[in-house]
């Protein structure tokens, strides 16, 4: 019997109620064989059993997904492969757009009717994980299987310490991308690269050393990684109050306000366009929007991000992936089943023909290695700052944290704010938010 944890709980029963008010008018998913085309499963609907003893056959395992159409035809052929190896599985797809992911497959799973995996987005994994309707990962898979993944990869889908999926590829991360025309050799330190972006930037011509929009909290955590913390601790509390968020916050701040080598205004848009027209030698912008500059017809290269003089880290995006996760449940023969499949959808192998085929970077380390990726000057920047990244957090506090960071990192890019009052702020705002999701009053003395 799946069992809702009582932590956190009013942060999901109003979206489970809607769910469970709405699921008999939602879409079924698609299921798709390789051999006999798409059919609709009606998957919430109950079999009755077989009145004899079924005939001895392969296991059959059903998963969802959300993929784009060129993903699923890849998916499709590392199937067939892995069905050939092992003809006691049976492996059937069933499709679901994004936005129907989330709800179905709650309704499903607590009406017991859940598909044996589902591979979904890394932010899925925490309200999943929190109403119980996944089980861990980990015992599922030998230590020499998670030690071949990058710890960034894993992190993305660990929440309150358990890991609850693995993934097959890797990214949506931050990077430095820049106009080769302007910049010969990018400086490996942040103080040789604030000199560097000073001999770039004209402000009587509006030419810019740097442009990124400076207000989003997103494009503040690789400094904040870089300066020695992350947003949220081992326990999945948020750690914003902090001597590296301050750091972080200031060193955004001094970009603008001391050393000149960012507009004083730039959304993303704007900070896209400055860049198109040549207008800027720098940007950092995510790995999801690469082909935009690469259309751009600019000579474009791709890099990490300037270790951090002061402490000598590298810069920590986000990064996200797809996952499977492995229903609540499930056990015996379809267990053994899913898991055997998920080793091998996750595998070298696997990772190497999502890289192949639809150009997707890989979690694993060894195919971090590939030429396909050594031989391409614009994979080897991406996957160099992937490579660095930490995975965006799971938890559902991590939506705190993003609430709270918001308005403040606002304020100091405005020279509204102090770091240090803003880094303050934020951990209040940020407590407040975590005690009403989790429905507890907070001491006065903030325990």
């Amino acid at each position: 019997m799946l069992m809702v944890k009582p932590f956190k709980a009013a942060a999901v029963l109003l979206g489970l109620t809607l769910v469970m008010l709405a699921c008999s008018c939602m879409p079924s998913p698609v299921a798709v064989s390789p051999a006999e085309g798409p059919t609709v499963v009606p998957t919430l609907t109950v079999t009755a059993s077989p009145t004899t003893p079924p005939t001895p056959g392969p296991v059959k395992i059903i998963y969802w997904e959300e993929e784009t159409d060129d993903g699923a035809i890849v998916l499709d052929e590392l199937a067939a492969a892995f069905m050939k190896a092992n003809p006691d599985i049976l492996v059937e797809r069933a499709h679901l757009r994004n936005s129907e992911m989330r709800d179905l497959y709650r309704a499903a799973a607590l009406s017991g009717k859940a598909p044996d995996l589902v591979r979904a987005p890394s932010e899925f994994v925490g309200p999943f994980s929190e109403l119980g309707l996944v089980q861990p990962a980990a015992p599922l898979c030998p230590p020499a299987t998670l030690n071949a993944f990058f710890p960034g990869a894993l992190e993305a889908a660990t929440v309150g310490g358990v890991l609850w999926g693995l993934p097959d590829n890797y990214g949506g991360h931050l990077m430095l991308i820049y106009n080769k025309d302007l910049v010969s050799e990018v400086p490996p330190t942040t103080n040789a690269w604030i000199a560097q972006l000073r001999t770039l930037t004209d402000l009587s011509k509006q030419q810019y050393g740097l442009v990124y929009d400076l207000n989003e909290p997103f494009w503040l955590v690789p400094w904040i990684g870089g300066f020695g913390d992350w947003p949220l601790d081992a326990e999945d509390r948020p750690t914003l109050d902090t001597q590296a968020m301050v750091d972080a916050l200031q060193f955004t701040h001094d970009l603008k306000f001391v050393h000149g080598v960012v507009p004083r205004q730039a959304d993303y848009e704007r900070a896209y366009d400055l860049f198109k027209s040549g207008k800027a030698a720098y940007i950092i912008d995510g790995a999801w929007n690469l082909d935009r500059y690469v259309g751009t017809g600019l000579n474009v290269g791709v890099t990490a991000l300037p270790r951090v003089s002061a402490t000598g880290l590298a810069p920590t995006p986000m990064t996200t992936g797809k996952y499977w996760l492995v229903s609540e449940g499930i056990a015996g023969p379809r267990l053994d089943a899913a898991a055997r499949f998920v080793q091998f959808m996750t595998s070298a192998e696997a990772q190497e023909a999502w890289l192949a085929k639809a150009g997707r970077l890989p979690s694993d380390k060894a195919t971090a290695s590939s030429p396909l990726i050594a031989g391409d000057p614009i994979l080897a920047g991406s996957m160099a700052q992937l490579s660095q990244g930490r995975g965006l957090p799971a938890a559902l506090e991590m939506s705190c944290v993003w609430s709270a960071m918001k308005p403040h990192l606002t304020a100091v890019v405005a020279g509204e704010e102090t770091a240090t009052a803003a880094a303050a702020a934020m951990q209040a705002d940020a407590d407040s938010c975590v005690a009403e999701m989790n429905d507890v009053t907070p001491s006065p003395e903030g325990g």
